[in-house]
């Protein structure tokens, strides 16, 4: 099969989602579909689809020379075509990618013992949960930074024996700044709840806590960072 065989099916492919997905009918154009489109991966491909949109133009709408279409795509175009309509139509899930054991807190444990854990294992924050094992809350590094802060003697020291957790609730700076997700969530849908948050707030969230259905009262099972998820995604096609 030649390269612009295999780039028009999949192509065509793409096109024949989006209008199903979007309910158009047969005439509206694929550049329409692409802007107008709330799938988040067509969202994240957006200008590179545009430029597939007029490849394919050129593909089409000219002349053949011999047997040969005018324009025969490189091998890397179709490989990429063939990369968007597949993260468009099966996009990967949050899970197993971000699925590990997340280290938290009860509101009574000493922060002595977690900070040994964020040090031990590279973490920058932590969830509070209460007796029940529902999050509650969420302590990072600058929660910290805040406490300490406020704990300065005039001599410049700080004591911090016999510190609870529950005495660095006051210092967060924005209450409850996460959402949950389910396991199944697209790692694009993942990655747009961040950006309606900043566009939005003007805030970045700190976390996506992930459960089994995305209900807060679910055993946690990972979590996502924006820069976790924004390497992800924005990896060189």
């Amino acid at each position: 099969m030649k390269n612009s065989d295999e780039f028009l099916e999949f192509y065509n492919k793409i096109d024949l989602y989006l209008r199903m997905e979007g309910n158009y009918d047969s005439n509206t154009s694929f550049t329409y579909k692409i802007k107008n489109s709330s799938n988040k991966a067509a969202i994240r491909f957006k200008e590179d689809l545009i430029s597939l949109g007029e490849l394919r133009n050129a593909i089409v709408h000219n002349p053949k020379v011999g047997e040969n279409a005018i324009a025969e795509p490189h091998d890397k175009t179709v490989d990429l075509i063939k990369k968007i309509y597949f993260e468009i139509t099966d996009p990967k899930k949050v899970i197993p990618k971000f699925q590990f054991e997340v280290l938290g807190a009860e509101k009574e444990d000493y922060i002595n013992d977690i900070l040994v854990e964020m040090k031990n294992y590279s973490f920058s924050q932590f969830p509070v949960y209460n007796q029940e094992g529902e999050i509650i809350e969420l302590i990072n590094t600058n929660t910290i930074s805040r406490w300490l802060s406020s704990q300065i003697e005039e001599k410049g020291t700080i004591i911090i024996e016999n510190v609870k957790v529950k005495d660095l609730l006051s210092e967060i700076e924005f209450k409850k700044n996460y959402k949950f997700i389910s396991r199944n969530t697209s790692i694009y849908d993942a990655y747009y709840l961040f950006i309606s948050q900043i566009n939005e707030k003007k805030r970045n969230l700190d976390v996506l806590f992930i459960t089994n259905s995305g209900k807060e009262q679910e055993t946690l099972l990972g979590l996502i960072t924006i820069e976790d998820i924004a390497n992800l995604i924005n990896k060189p096609s």
